[in-house]
C-alpha cells in the first residue's frame, strides 16, 4: 500500500468517526431538549350557564369525563407546550383546544418530541350539554351524556360512550367507536377509515348514512325500520327488521366501501 493511499484511508476514517460523534452529540442534545421541554399544567373554570363543550384536539391523547367536581378542570401532562392549551369560557360555551402542531420546535428532522396527555373533568351538573369534538390526530376518549353531539375525526381514534339526543359524525380517516343510548336523530358520514356505532335504548327516529370510502357498522335497537339505499359500489348488508310503512327510517348513500346494519 502506498503512502498516499494510506493517507487517504486515514482521512476518510477520521471523517467518518467525526460524523458518528456529531450524530451522537446531536441525538443526545435533542433528547435533552425533549426531556427539558416536557411540562404539566392544571386549569379550572366555573361552569354556571355553560350549555356547550367545544373541543379541538390537534394531536396527543385526550379523555373527557363527568364526575363530582364543582368546576371544570383541565390537566395536561407531558409535551413541550402543556401551558399553551386554550381553556376558557366564551359566553355559554366552554372552549378547549390543544396548541397547533406547527411552531418553532417542529424542525421536521425526525425527532418526535413527546405529545401531551390531557384529561378534561366536568361537573355532573353539565350532563346533557351539547358537545362538539374535533380531532385532527391522536386519541380521544369521551364518556358522558349529551344533547346534540358532533364528532369530526381527521385521523387517529375516537371513542364515545354515553347518550345523546342527536349525533352528527364526520369521519375523514382513522376509526371512531360510538356507544350511545336514546339517540333520536343520527347523521353519519365516512370519507375514509371506519365508524362502528351501537345505539341502545329508544330506537332512533331517523338515521342518515353517507359512505364514500371505508366502512360503517351500525347496531340499532330491535325495531322495524324503513331502509332505503343508493349504492354506486360496495355492499350494504342489512340485517334489520324492515317494513315499508315503518315510522323509523334508515337512509344509506354508498359510493364505495361497506355498510353493515344489524339489530341488537
Amino acid at each position: 500500500m502506498t503512502t498516499s493511499t494510506s493517507r487517504v484511508i486515514a482521512i476518510l476514517t477520521a471523517a467518518l468517526g467525526g460524523a458518528v460523534v456529531i450524530g451522537a452529540v446531536a441525538t443526545t442534545a435533542m433528547s435533552t431538549v425533549a426531556s427539558a421541554s416536557t411540562s404539566s399544567s392544571t386549569q379550572d373554570v366555573t361552569v354556571a350557564g355553560v350549555d356547550q363543550i367545544d373541543l379541538d384536539l390537534a394531536a396527543g391523547d385526550m379523555r373527557v369525563e363527568f364526575t363530582d367536581v364543582a368546576r371544570a378542570e383541565l390537566r395536561v401532562d407531558g409535551g413541550r407546550d402543556a401551558d399553551r392549551w386554550t381553556f376558557e369560557r366564551d359566553g355559554d360555551v366552554l372552549r378547549v383546544a390543544s396548541p397547533s402542531r406547527g411552531g418553532p420546535w417542529n424542525w421536521g428532522w425526525g425527532w418526535n418530541l413527546e405529545e401531551s396527555s390531557a384529561v378534561l373533568t366536568l361537573p355532573r351538573e353539565l350532563a346533557g350539554v351539547d358537545g362538539a369534538f374535533d380531532l385532527a390526530a391522536g386519541d380521544l376518549d369521551v364518556e358522558g351524556d349529551f344533547g346534540a353531539l358532533e364528532i369530526s375525526l381527521g385521523a387517529g381514534d375516537a371513542r364515545v360512550d354515553g347518550s345523546a339526543r342527536e349525533v352528527e359524525a364526520d369521519i375523514s380517516a382513522g376509526r371512531a367507536t360510538l356507544t350511545l343510548a336514546d339517540v333520536d336523530d343520527a347523521d353519519l358520514s365516512v370519507s375514509a377509515g371506519a365508524l362502528e356505532g351501537t345505539f341502545t335504548g329508544t330506537a332512533p327516529r331517523a338515521v342518515d348514512i353517507d359512505v364514500s370510502a371505508g366502512s360503517l357498522e351500525l347496531t340499532l335497537p330491535d325495531e322495524a325500520y324503513r331502509v332505503t339505499s343508493d349504492v354506486s359500489a360496495g355492499t350494504v348488508d342489512n340485517r334489520l327488521s324492515t317494513a315499508t310503512d315503518a315510522a323509523r327510517t334508515v337512509s344509506v348513500q354508498l359510493t364505495a366501501g361497506q355498510v353493515v346494519l344489524r339489530a341488537e
